[in-house]
């Protein structure tokens, strides 16, 4: 079976200083060795930055992580056909597009690197866009529309996780669909953060992808979650029509509380258990597992 999580912030955890050397990450070798299935983590570079000027390291060390990565058995790809089973396979991402500074040529320059999505902010303004927890009416920025248009000619995934809702329908322009590496349903949980109906299916019928949030903020109005929350959000979906478009977007390493029983990407087997328990059925659990992310991949970005 395919298994894609399409977001996890390993890269800035390893790059954290300070972080206590005995703290396990969520997203581990070990997690990935089983032979039957071919796993692919999302790995984001992400810059951080609260509204301040990038600081020129945080990539640098970011990139230096995944080279350790490299050198303990993790493969870095930049298209689903070049994943192994029985290895951890790495598609590299971004998060806040400030790390494209204010020179839209730079996005050349990431694809080169192997970046195959990019969120164009986190929590804070910066020159493209806006966030979903500012409250901003606002639309993309012209530079913002030149950083997408680049995006798409380099054939990454424009990412809208993190985004304001004005700035999400400007991307709905009938070109190439964007996608949502880890949101979760407005409708159960009101968090800005979350995608609402319109949104859900608007990106749905465009052929869009959303990977679901584990983080129990996200998924709970308590603020409290299970493996039953998070196959709630996912039901959710497909009932509004993502059957072919909803996936997984754990927001491992990026988050301080978990749901029970989604510790680590060591437990995603537990949720494929559980799903199997309520009633879904194999073909729709191998498509929310993996398949639907390489379809979005394949239709909209030729990968």
């Amino acid at each position: 079976m395919l298994i894609c999580d399409t977001h996890a912030d390993t890269l800035y955890a390893m790059a954290c200083e300070g972080r206590p050397a005995e703290l396990p990450f969520d997203v581990r070798r070990e997690h990935f060795l089983d032979s039957r299935d071919v796993h692919v983590q999302a790995l984001a570079l992400f810059v951080c930055t609260g509204g301040m000027a990038l600081s020129p390291t945080i990539v640098a060390r970011e990139l230096a992580a995944l080279e350790r990565l490299k050198q303990q058995g993790f493969v870095q790809i930049t298209q689903l056909s070049e994943a192994r089973p029985g290895v951890p396979n790495v598609l590299l991402t971004i998060e806040g597009g400030e790390a494209f500074g204010n020179n839209p040529s730079n996005v050349e320059r990431f694809a080169r690197l192997g970046v195959r999505a990019a969120a164009l902010v986190w929590n804070n303004e910066n020159l493209l866009a806006h966030p979903a927890v500012g409250g901003s009416s606002q639309g993309l920025t012209p530079f913002g529309r030149e950083v997408v248009r680049r995006m798409r000619q380099c054939r990454m995934a424009v990412d809208v996780s993190h985004l304001n809702e004005r700035g999400f329908w400007d991307l709905m322009d009938g070109d190439v669909p964007p996608m949502a590496s880890h949101s979760c349903a407005r409708a159960l949980c009101d968090h800005p953060r979350n995608l609402t109906d319109s949104q859900l299916h608007a990106l749905f019928c465009a052929g869009g992808y959303v990977g679901v949030n584990f983080y129990p903020v996200f998924l709970s109005p308590s603020g409290q979650a299970s493996i039953d929350t998070v196959i709630d959000h996912i039901v959710y979906m497909c009932d509004l029509g993502g059957e072919r478009c909803v996936g997984l977007g754990s927001d491992f390493d990026g988050i301080e509380r978990y749901p029970c029983g989604l510790r680590t990407a060591g437990d995603l087997p537990a949720l494929f258990d559980r799903m199997r328990q309520r009633g879904f059925d194999q073909a729709l659990i191998e498509n929310i597992a993996g398949q639907n992310f390489a379809r979005y991949l394949q239709e909209s970005l030729s990968l």
